[in-house]
């Protein structure tokens, strides 16, 4: 074995206490590495994989924030536990604020206290009226509340930190023997792997200074930071929410996306400052190999720009000396349908991305961290957009114009925010958070065919049948808030003829006028494939399996009469 390979995240999809489901890819274990989940994160369900912590009595500030959609169907009350908010500390509080927002930086229009009371959940506790407000008259489904109040006892959060940090010592330095530690030739190196709120995890844990161990080592040889952004989370202050997202998915001005953003020491947009995300580990020589792996949606939902620039989005920033940066274009960071085209967007306005290049490509790159940290063998060189040319403001992205597709103007917003005097010495918000200075946000540039630049192109993007983009407009009536993907993305396929693509006056080329037939499609798919393995994108053993996938994305995108059902309708 070569090491122990960790996912941060929860695993509520793959594990519970007493149960791990089957996986869908096992390739990591044919590779010779052992997996190893830690559950870090508290105030879980009792049948899920989580981290028990101690609760510290204080009864300080809490926000929730929900839409009229996040209520019970009769939109009259909202559960705080359910939805993963404190219960307040009792069930008077005359001073608690319930605020209808317009958008994130609206201070918002106070609900008189008369017009709603607090109560029991809907579905538990029927006897604790601590947990739920009930609103005297139904909210609009457009509807978005603040609500500030006394919180209960919080949970001390940052401790799964601790834990993650002190069980991989255990395997790696076997001081204290156990079952786990005890094989001979186990953790010869340790790496870390978090996607998504897992990535931000581990971004937080090195910013914090987590990589470096009891005795001054480090801790973790290498991490796959993936699907991240730019972004940390709410993993340590006091009512710590660490399933907040972010403004892009309607996690209102949350304390998760916070300077330093860059590898390297920047200032601040005020001017303020001068840190960065390696700081910590850099003065404790226990930087670890990093690989950030960024989807489509890193710049457009996950604030991904803003680690390769300066805070005000005018210079290129370097990453780090053990750093590499891999963006897989036109990859959303979630599939609604993995790998399935032909689906109707539903409650989106287009079919849903389903671009897996990102997915396919993830063993490589653990392959290739593990050569980077173990072997010495450098991996392949950062791939992403460039500053001024492949990385632009989105008001510049030059889109084609395609019959009836609406393309966002920007990214969600980010703001700088004020936390109060005592966030950083007791980690305790002030709430509501003061609302600063506004982050400038870049996205990648396009093509003539609408797909993004400046990244590593898998098989799904170097042989397109349609434009993959990390945006679909998804609930119109959010989309004040910036609210523009739900992190699902679209795919906007090509005409299959020449004809289907002259009646909807589509600019680009059809599947007929590109490709020709299946073979010729599937020739080009096979060498994309195998100029990915010669540069170390792809396993050689990968190769057949997405070849077939290829396949497969060919004959559904044939069969997809959406183009013709909705787009040559928008055209006439």
């Amino acid at each position: 074995m070569d090491g122990y390979f960790f996912e941060t995240e929860d695993g509520l999809d793959l594990m519970s206490p007493d149960k791990v489901q089957a996986l869908t890819d096992t390739t990591f274990f044919q590779l010779g590495y052992s997996l190893a989940w830690v559950g870090w994160q508290a105030r879980m369900e009792p049948d899920q994989f989580g981290l028990q912590v101690p609760v510290a009595h204080v009864h300080s500030a809490a926000r929730a924030t929900f839409s009229g959609d996040d209520m019970t169907p009769d939109r009259k009350t909202f559960d705080l536990p359910y939805n993963g908010f404190y219960c307040a500390h009792d069930a008077k509080q005359r001073k608690a604020v319930l605020r209808l927002l317009a958008d994130f930086h609206d201070p918002g229009i106070v609900v008189p206290r008369e017009s709603w009371n607090f109560a029991a959940v809907s579905v538990e506790k029927k006897n604790d009226a601590r947990c739920a407000i009930v609103l005297d008259e139904p909210a609009a489904a457009d509807t978005y509340f603040s609500f500030v109040y006394e919180g209960e006892d919080a949970s001390v959060m940052g401790l799964g930190k601790a834990a993650f940090r002190d069980f991989a010592t255990h395997l790696k330095t076997r001081k204290i023997a156990s079952g786990i530690n005890d094989r001979p030739g186990d953790a010869i190196a340790v790496f870390a792997y978090g996607y998504s709120q897992g990535g931000r995890f581990l971004r937080d844990f090195v910013y914090r200074g987590f990589n470096t161990g009891p005795d001054g080592q480090r801790v973790f040889d290498g991490m796959l930071v993936t699907a991240a952004g730019a972004g940390r989370g709410s993993f340590n202050h006091s009512y710590a929410l660490p399933g907040q997202a972010g403004n892009s998915v309607l996690s209102a001005v949350r304390v998760v996306d916070l300077y330093p953003f860059a590898d390297v020491p920047t200032p601040d947009i005020d001017g303020k400052g001068h840190a960065g995300l390696l700081d910590r580990a850099v003065q404790d020589n226990t930087v670890p190999k990093i690989m950030y792996i960024i989807s489509s949606s890193g710049y457009w939902a996950r604030i991904a720009s803003l680690q390769q620039t300066t805070t005000d989005g005018k210079q290129q920033v370097a990453l780090g000396a053990d750093s590499r940066l891999y963006y897989f274009a036109g990859v959303p960071h979630a599939l609604k349908f993995a790998g399935q085209f032909t689906q109707p967007g539903k409650e989106a306005a287009y079919p849903y991305n389903a671009n897996v290049d990102l997915a396919d490509g993830m063993n490589v790159q653990l392959e290739n961290l593990r050569r980077w940290a173990v072997d010495k063998i450098a991996p392949p060189l950062t791939i992403a957009p460039v500053l001024g040319s492949s990385l632009v403001a989105a008001t510049d992205l030059k889109f084609p114009a395609i019959p009836g597709i609406r393309v966002p103007t920007n990214p969600p917003p980010l703001w700088q925010l004020g936390m109060g005097r005592a966030y950083a010495r007791k980690g305790i918000i002030a709430e509501p958070v003061h609302v600063g200075a506004n982050y400038p946000l870049l996205v990648p540039a396009v093509d003539g065919d609408s797909n993004e630049l400046g990244g590593w192109r898998g098989a799904m993007s170097s042989v397109p049948l349609g434009t993959y983009t990390a945006w679909n407009w998804k609930l119109q009536e959010f989309a004040r808030f910036g609210f523009i993907s739900g992190l699902n993305g679209a795919f906007i396929p090509f005409a299959r003829t020449r004809d289907e693509r002259l009646a909807a006056h589509d600019p680009r080329l059809s599947i007929e006028e590109r490709y020709g037939n299946r073979e010729c499609f599937m020739k080009l798919a096979a060498a994309s494939i195998d100029d990915a393995i010669a540069k170390r994108f792809l396993l050689p053993i990968q190769r057949e399996v997405i070849l077939a996938k290829m396949g497969k994305t060919w004959d559904d995108v044939m069969k997809f009469d959406w183009y013709l059902g909705k787009r040559v309708a928008a055209a006439k």
